[in-house]
Order: structure tokens, then sequence, then C-alpha cells
């Protein structure tokens, strides 16, 4: 649960300066020109060197988007104070990208400081591109109900499952489909001898001290929801761990840990070591994201050039059950139109036409690649980069202020390294097909922003030792107990609160 509630903790000094924010401090941004439009865009940048203004490609964006753009690249380093300074003094851009929804960003949109824009990203007649917003991560990014921002999308199925190719081969099995036959695989990669040197030498699955993406995905599997659910007794919000289903990932983690099926130091190996034992032939199977098989990939050859690295995305839980994925949130931050700067509705009508148009093939291509034939060419169907830097410069982070909301399976393609790196986009859109979204995402709790860190280290303690064998069920149910009394059961009633105050949810 630890990743899913960092955004909610609270910023000491962006709580400081709230009050001059909803106070109405003034704003140095001008109303738009409509007859000449020129916007200003706050956004993240990672190059040293981000696209300047007179920038080919940004003159070309510009004519795409109806709009002069003038861009204030931040560095990603010291993004968060940037828009928590920009917050405390009501200096705002027209667009603005914020990062998380930490509780200043909620108080914010709770105040009125944004514009809220739920019917308007749903209007097909104005905003075709941005009504093919996923409804499920727009519930992701909402507030009470109410959304304020054009997400960024990332991709919902990044879960995957990395895996020695070879080793299947040797050993004359498949990719496994069910858990019984993914456990069948980690006990003959533990057992059968999968790279043939004779040696009793080798195990299945590496795991670490962040347990959360193995456990997390094989719970899944299992049918546990996506670190909430609603109990369908009550009708209430109760953490993942509460089901039967997450007790099921526990045991079958458990279990493969009594049979050496799973390196015995996972609780303490780092997860920054996580690849070395895959890549030096000791273990063949890592629960992550799906590109990590990509990397893999690119590294294991110069170790063994005969290694092979396959990736999918899920097992089921058996063979008649429906597949189920664990899904990331699909956003990384979204772009809010504050109030101060974008004065009127009819800006925020022609800003939200600018970000639909950004959502477009051409703007994308422009943005992602640059221009055809001066930043890139075309080989056998592909884009390939101009390796140039004065010329990588012209759309160095531009791809920052893309939203992504529609794909193109048509568009521009850079052609991969390797065959495993072209599957892990197979599996991306295959996983988001069969995503458990997680109802609780929108939601925080007063008490887990205070709470969260101890109430979180209950539960990993408990869950690793529960499958190291350090403590026995009726131990790990203590452990449950215990995070209920020492807050767990007011973040619940919080969590039950909000969720019920939520009118955009069916219930």
């Amino acid at each position: 649960m630890t990743k899913t509630w960092q955004k909610v903790l609270t910023a000491s000094l962006a709580a400081m300066m709230l009050a001059g924010s909803l106070a109405g401090c003034g704003s140095k941004t001008a109303s738009i020109n409509l007859e000449n439009p020129e916007v200003t865009v706050m956004t993240k940048s990672f190059n040293p060197d981000p696209a300047p203004a007179d920038s080919e490609v940004v003159k070309a964006l510009e004519e795409v988007l109806g709009t002069k753009v003038n861009f204030s690249w931040v560095p990603s380093s010291n993004y968060e104070e940037k828009v928590t300074a920009a917050m405390g003094s009501g200096e705002y851009p027209h667009i603005m990208l914020v990062g998380s929804r930490s509780s200043s960003v909620i108080q914010n949109c709770r105040a009125g400081s944004f514009w809220d824009i739920t019917d308007k990203i749903t209007d097909a007649s104005k905003y075709p591109n941005l009504a093919q917003s996923n409804p499920d991560v727009l519930h992701n990014i909402s507030i009470d109900g109410k959304v304020y921002g054009v997400y960024r999308a990332r991709e919902l199925g990044r879960a995957g499952v990395s895996i020695r190719k070879d080793w299947l081969d040797n050993l004359g099995m498949d990719i496994p489909t069910t858990i019984d036959e993914f456990y069948n695989v980690l006990k003959a990669f533990k057992e059968q001898d999968p790279d043939k040197n004779g040696q009793d030498d080798t195990y299945g699955m590496i795991v670490t001290n962040y347990l959360d993406g193995p456990l997390n995905n094989i719970a899944i599997w299992m049918g546990a929801p996506n670190q909430w659910g609603i109990n369908k007794e009550t009708n209430q919000l109760e953490p993942a761990f509460m089901f039967s289903e997450f007790k099921d990932a526990l045991d079958f983690m458990r279990k493969c840990y009594e049979e050496g099926l799973i390196n015995q130091d996972m609780a303490t190996y780092a997860s920054d070591k996580w690849n070395e034992q895959f890549l030096s032939g000791k273990a063949g199977v890592i629960i992550d994201v799906a590109d990590r098989a990509r990397r893999l990939a690119q590294n294991v050859t110069g170790i063994n050039p005969d290694a092979k690295v396959d990736v999918f995305g899920y097992v089921k839980k058996d063979a008649e059950s429906e597949p189920k994925t664990l899904p990331t949130t699909g956003y990384d931050g979204f772009y809010v139109f504050p109030k101060q700067s974008v004065h009127t509705e009819e800006d925020l009508d022609f800003l939200l036409g600018v970000l639909d148009k950004a959502c477009g093939q051409e703007a994308s291509d422009l943005m992602n690649y640059g221009i055809l034939d001066r930043n890139y060419t075309i080989e056998d169907g592909y884009a390939v980069k101009t390796d140039d830097a004065a010329l990588l410069k012209e759309y160095a982070d531009l791809n920052q202020f893309a939203p992504g909301i529609v794909s193109f399976p048509d568009g521009l393609k850079t052609k991969y390294d390797t065959d495993v790196a072209e599957k892990v986009q197979a599996v991306y859109d295959e996983n988001k097909l069969y995503t458990v979204a997680n109802p609780a995402e929108p939601y925080v709790s007063d008490t887990y922003s205070t709470k969260g860190p101890q109430l979180d280290a209950i539960m990993a303690e408990a869950n690793t030792k529960y499958i190291c064998g350090q403590i026995s069920e009726d131990e790990w149910l203590a452990q449950v107990e215990r995070w209920r009394s020492q807050g767990g059961d007011k973040v619940i009633e919080e969590m039950n609160a909000a969720y019920k105050a939520d009118t955009s949810v069916q219930k």
C-alpha cells in the first residue's frame, strides 16, 4: 500500500502557504487574446536544455495548436516546490502540471482555485480527443467526484513477468497460464537443472524487500481487490489484506519460500539488485513491470549469448477463471487551469481546445519525434531519430506536454533492438483489458495522512514474516488487528465516508 498512499502525504510547506492561495492573491497572467492567442504552460523538464522558444519544432507545434505557447520548464528535481510556490503566491500560468494529488492540491481544488472540467472533458462535440479519456483514470484523478485536470496518460497494463525462455525450452515447458502452472515452472527451475549445467544451483523467482510488486500481482491473479475492495456483505470499502484471496496469495508465496523456490534472503534483498541473480543465471523469474524484460534482454546476452528472455502479463487463478491484472493509476500528473490566470469560461474552453489538439496525431508526432526529414526519418516503417544534438534539442522535453490520451495504432513507432522489447507493448495492450481498478484511489483519509507510514510498516512486516515462516497465521491475523487498533479502523471509516459522499460512483 505504501506507493499508493504516497500521493496523500501532506507537504508542510504547501499547507503553510495554502492560506495565501485561498485568500486570492493577485496574478500577473493576463487574459487570453483569442484574436491573437498566447498561452503559458508550466511543466517538467528532464533535460538540461529543453526545447527553446525559437525551435522549429515548437513553431510547428504552435501552428497545429493554434496559439503561441510560452513554456516554463521546471527541472523535475524541484518541480513540486515550484507548484507549491505557485499555489502559495497565486501567480499561475494558464496551464499548470501538478504531479500528484497532494493534500495541498486537493485543498486548492476544493476551495475553487482550479476550474472544474468534469462535464467539459467528456463533451465529444467540442473535444473529441479529450472525450476519449479513460473513465477509470478520470476517477483516479477526481476529487470529491469532480475532475479538475487533463491527465498525462501512462500505461495502465504495465505489470509483467520476465522469464528465462531458454530455461523453459530446456525443460520442454511453455509460458504458464494458471497459478498451478506458474508454481510448476518455479519448482522446475529449482529442481530440474534448467540451465543444464549438471549442478543444483538455480531457483525460481527473485523477490526483494520491496514485496509489493510480486505479492500484489499474485493477489490480483488470485482474485483479491486492488489495494481496496468492496465487501459484498457490508458494501463497505476494506483494505485488500482483509480479503481471503489476499491471504491465498500470502499462502502461495509462503509455500514457495518453504520449498526454496524463491530466494531465502528476500526479507533483506535490496530492490536495486533485483536483476543481478537473473542476469547471472541463478534465478529465472521476476514479477515487476513488463518493460523490465526489455532491459534484462539487452543485458543478459553480454553475459550469456545463449540466454533468451520472454515476458507475459499474468496467469489466471485456474483454467475457468477470468484474467485479472494489476494496473497502474494510468496517469503521471495532470494539467489544471487556475482561475487566477484563466479568468473566463471562454478562456477555459480555448485552453481545453489546445490540449485537445495536443492529443492529436500531428501534435503527438511533433512532440515525440520532431519534424519529418529534419529530426527523424522513416526506415522500414520505423521512425529513426537523428543523433544530431542540436536537432534533438529542438523537441527536448516537448513530450512532457503531450497528454497521450489517444493512441494511434498506425502512428510512428521506434524499432526496438530485441523481440522481447516488441512483445512488451503486446503485454501492455492485453493487460489493460483485464485491469482491476482500485475503487478507493481518489479518496483521502486524514488519519492515514498522519499515520500512514506506521500503519504500512505493520502490514509490510507482517506479510514478510508470514511468507518467511517467522510467524503463524494466528500471529499474522493479530497484526491485522493491531493495524486496525492503531488507526486502521479510523482510516476505513474515513475512506468509506468519502466513498459514500462520491455521487459520481454507482453503489
